[in-house]
């Protein structure tokens, strides 16, 4: 019920990413309150903590402690098929990615220099600090965006059983002895069955 004085919120609603947690919000109205959203895959884009499960027993992956991988050490990855799966890291590489803000307020910040289509990047380097650029995005379609930063990631090429290859950021690599979110957990294919599809 809404008490007299207050707004009605209208729009879509999000749900708590948890089991079957029956709390869910307007999008907007839990970003401002300050509920938990991170990057997901498909076809959950979204992976939401509510504040029940937002508590000591959500463990967020503290930056500052993840160690750097080296090569020959195994980890758990995500493979193309969507599943995670114990992998070996093959190489170090640096990657250059450019941030940028679209003109239509959503923005990204792992773009390739290539990516960028007003301006040979690969020759000339990035573009300016609030520079207009155009970009051709994954559908294909050029937007008109500003150019924000360029930042270098260092990249880690893990290798499957299957003996495919897959290049990660740290943030989607995860230790052997590192405590498992429960999306990937639910995702983990165990060392027993070794077929990767």
């Amino acid at each position: 019920a809404i008490s007299p004085g207050m707004k009605r919120a209208a729009g879509c609603c999000v749900q708590c990413s948890h089991g079957r947690c029956p709390t869910s919000f307007h999008a907007t109205c839990a970003q401002a309150a300050g509920v938990l959203m991170q990057p997901d895959d498909w076809p959950f884009v979204v992976f939401i903590t509510c504040y029940r499960h937002k508590g000591p027993i959500h463990t967020e992956r503290n930056k500052a402690s993840m160690r750097e991988l080296s090569v020959g050490q195994k980890v758990i990855c995500k493979h193309k098929n969507g599943r995670y799966y114990q992998s070996e890291v093959v190489r170090l590489t640096k990657e250059t990615f450019y941030e940028v803000n679209f003109d239509d307020g959503s923005f990204s910040d792992n773009l390739f220099p290539e990516d960028i289509v007003s301006r040979d990047c690969v020759q000339l380097g990035p573009p300016g600090d609030g520079e207009v650029v155009q970009v051709r995005w994954t559908d294909g379609l050029v937007y008109g965006a500003k150019f924000v930063a360029a930042h270098i990631i260092q990249m880690y090429q893990v290798e499957f059983e299957d003996g495919s290859q897959l290049p990660a950021k740290r943030d989607d690599v995860y230790t052997l002895d590192e405590e498992l979110p429960k999306r990937v957990k639910s995702r983990l294919v165990s060392s027993r069955s070794r077929s990767v599809v």
